[in-house]
């Protein structure tokens, strides 16, 4: 029996009972099952939001699970894992032999070395970051003649 059911059992109980309106224990009974009513119909509002609720945070729960799955390294092979803030000091970058496809995981410090082979064909990958560092130059001489 649900709650609702058993306050409208008790009211019932109450008016067959056939109590004097005007006596003040019997106002009170008849208040009382009035409130346990009410009651009942509020709780079972209050369960319905709650299933409600659930079924979001059910939903909410797997789009993150998705988003989990992407960021941390679901199907990569470098393994770096975004949650914790002082991996970032062992950052790996992916770089993608342009001989065989192979995409390779490299610490900052690999690529400081300035090359290395690629494990699955052996060609040499070169790191070589002047261009950059002319570019930013050329750029600041051309600023600095323009002046």
């Amino acid at each position: 029996m649900q709650l609702s059911e058993k306050a409208a059992y008790i009211k019932g109980l109450i008016d067959g009972l056939d109590l004097d309106p005007k006596d003040k224990q019997a106002k009170i009974l008849r208040l009382m099952a009035d409130l346990l009513g009410e009651m009942a119909l509020e709780i079972k509002d209050l369960e319905q939001c709650y299933d409600d609720v659930c079924d979001q945070v059910d939903g909410i729960s797997e789009d993150l699970a998705g988003v989990e799955d992407v960021i941390y390294d679901e199907g990569t092979d470098c393994g770096f894992n975004y949650s914790k803030p002082d991996e970032y000091d062992n950052l790996e970058y992916e770089v993608t032999c342009p001989e065989c496809g192979k995409t390779i995981c490299l610490s900052e410090e690999s690529l400081n070395q300035g090359s290395l082979k690629c494990p699955e064909c052996g060609e040499v990958l070169v790191f070589d970051y002047s261009e950059d560092e002319l570019d930013d130059t050329a750029d600041t001489e051309e600023t600095s003649e323009e002046e």
